[in-house]
Order: C-alpha cells, then sequence, then structure tokens
C-alpha cells in the first residue's frame, strides 16, 4: 500500500527519519532527503510516497519541487529491495503529479550507491548529469574565534528581507536561481520553526547570509553567501565559524555543509575551516 500526501504529519515524519536511518547504515550514504514541502512551487502537490508492507513503512520517495524541474529521492528497506517496490513508488509519483506543470525529473544519489549498485542506472534509462556536489561534515568543537568590532551574525528578522534576497539572487545567479524562487526560499527560510536564517553584519550592514535546517539529525549549512564586493577577507570563514560556536551551545548535533563540486573555492574554505568530506551526491537524468 502506498500513502501519498503533500506533508508528513508527526507519525509519518518519524517512520521516514528511522526508515532513512536504516538505509544509510546499510548503503553508507550520508544525504538526508528534504522532509519539508516548504520551498515547493505548489503546497498542494504531493510530494511524499510511503510504501507499506504489513503496517510498515518499507519504501520512501520524496519530491523536491523549487521549480518545475523536479528532483526525486527514493529509499527502500535492504530487505525489501528488487521487489519492484522503488518503481511503484515511481508510478504512484507519475500518477498523482500528472495534473501538475512539471517538466523534468531528475533522480538524486550518491557516488557510493552507484559504485555498489552499477546497474541502477540503465536498468532506469538514466545518465549521470555533469554537476556534482559534496557533503561535507564537521565534529562538535568549537573554533578559537575572536570577536571582531564592526562585525555581527545574528538570527534575521523581516526587516532584512530585502536586502537577503537581493545578496542571495546576485550570489547564485551563475545556478539560474529566478528571483522568485530566491525571494521565496528567504520568506520561507524566516518563518519555518525548522529554519534558522542567520546574516553577518559589518558595520550594521547586511555582507553575508546562512540558513540553518534544524529537521535532520544535523545542523545543516546551505545557502551560505558573501556579498560580491566582501569576498575574498576571510567573512564567508567568520560566517561559518561563528555558527558553529552559536549553535553548539543551542543543541547536540553535529554539522553539514553541500557545496558544488565546480565551486572550488567554497569547498578549499570549507575543509580548510575542519569540514571532511562524507559523499559525493550525484544527479541522474532521463536519456532523451
Amino acid at each position: 500500500m502506498i500513502q501519498a500526501t503533500h506533508t508528513l504529519n508527526g507519525h509519518q515524519l518519524l517512520e521516514a527519519k528511522a526508515l532513512i536511518a536504516i538505509c544509510q547504515k546499510y548503503d553508507g550514504t550520508f544525504r538526508d532527503p528534504y522532509l519539508s514541502n516548504m520551498l515547493n512551487f505548489d503546497p498542494n502537490m504531493p510530494a511524499f510516497f510511503l510504501y507499506y508492507e504489513n503496517g510498515k513503512p518499507v519504501g520512501l520517495l520524496t519530491v523536491y519541487a523549487d521549480d518545475p524541474d523536479v528532483e526525486v529521492a527514493i529509499l527502500v528497506h535492504p530487505n525489501h529491495r528488487r521487489q519492484g517496490i522503488a518503481r511503484a513508488l515511481y508510478r504512484s509519483f507519475e500518477t498523482e503529479t500528472a495534473s501538475y506543470p512539471i517538466e523534468s525529473v531528475t533522480f538524486q544519489t550518491e557516488r557510493v550507491f552507484l559504485e555498489r549498485h552499477p546497474e541502477f542506472a540503465s536498468n532506469w534509462g538514466l545518465v549521470e548529469d555533469e554537476e556534482t556536489e559534496t557533503w561535507l561534515g564537521k565534529d562538535r568543537r568549537p573554533y578559537p574565534l575572536e570577536t571582531v568590532s564592526n562585525l555581527e551574525v545574528v538570527l534575521a528578522d523581516r526587516s532584512y528581507q530585502d536586502q537577503i534576497s537581493q545578496l542571495k539572487f546576485e550570489a547564485f545567479s551563475e545556478e539560474h536561481e529566478s528571483r522568485e524562487v530566491v525571494d521565496r526560499y528567504v520568506a520561507k527560510a524566516l518563518k519555518d520553526p525548522e529554519s534558522c536564517l542567520y546574516i553577518l553584519l559589518k558595520n550594521g550592514q547586511v555582507i553575508g547570509t546562512c540558513t540553518v535546517d534544524l529537521s535532520s539529525n544535523t545542523n545543516y549549512f546551505y545557502g551560505l553567501a558573501i556579498s560580491e564586493l566582501e569576498r575574498g577577507k576571510g567573512y564567508g570563514s567568520y560566517l561559518a565559524k561563528s555558527l558553529v560556536n552559536q549553535l553548539i551551545e543551542q543543541n547536540d548535533k553535529e554539522f553539514q555543509i553541500a557545496v558544488e563540486d565546480c565551486n572550488v573555492g567554497a569547498k578549499r574554505l570549507y575543509e580548510k575551516i575542519g569540514f571532511v568530506k562524507q559523499t559525493q551526491v550525484v544527479y541522474l537524468n532521463a536519456k532523451e
């Protein structure tokens, strides 16, 4: 039996997280699928598909759709693979979302999974996308960090919304993020109890930003950006270190960050401050 929903309730969320943990331990993977529909272009579109057998979830399909080019992740319990569960989940996704303006579907997976299942991509008629990203992790050791008098890292409020959107839009323009998508990210992050949107102020002006997703078992950093005129001065490193130190005092989680492999400078920055590679995320597209 497959349950499709646009939002996971509390019980389903626990079930999904338990299944993800089992699959990660078995496969040696690290990437947590995003278990919220907060950033999807249509909040009513089914985004989560749970496959139940004897009352227990053994399969999960998640849909990340911040624009009509959607990304799908599929996980199946190790004891229930090669039984057609992944394909049943995908057929259900196709049926339930047929009326929504989806333009393309990309599958998310990890290099270690593909190495262990080399036939997976060809069996599904998929080819690797050129773009990959590396996920890095860090333990809870704090940084020795001197306070800089004209710099301040604080939680953002709505009064900074336009400044943050403009900074992010300029920083991520090469990734073809539209201003509409950037505005949605910022607005949702300011409202979401599972997200913390931080800003770096220099003499009271916003020069950096980073969002921390608290919904998984780690403090997951994303969207870290420094305004163009202030790059190359160590502010990205200062922002990341400050956030680590603040969050160590607020919860007991370790840290994760994802960076596109083409962004060599950012990856070097995170490695320099002690983040260690965990996995490479790979994207698969239909051959046609």
